[in-house]
């Protein structure tokens, strides 16, 4: 891949991760309307950019690879 090309998956990673931000916050608001306990916590949050590989030196680790 070049460096475009590495650009663009981590665009794509940052999506996937907004993906799946929203729906555990949806989550966490429909159970909380039922006045039951979130399913996610601060931590699950905290863990997204990190599992999806878009941490600030994650990022830049995989940009500098190309070379």
């Amino acid at each position: 891949m070049d460096k475009e090309q590495r650009t663009a998956f981590l665009l794509a990673q940052t999506a996937c991760m907004y993906a799946e931000l929203e729906a555990m916050k949806a989550l966490n608001f429909e159970r909380q309307q039922k006045g039951e306990s979130h399913a996610y916590n601060a931590d699950h949050f905290f863990d997204l950019p990190s599992r999806y590989g878009i941490t600030h030196n994650q990022a830049i680790d995989f940009l500098l690879e190309y070379r």
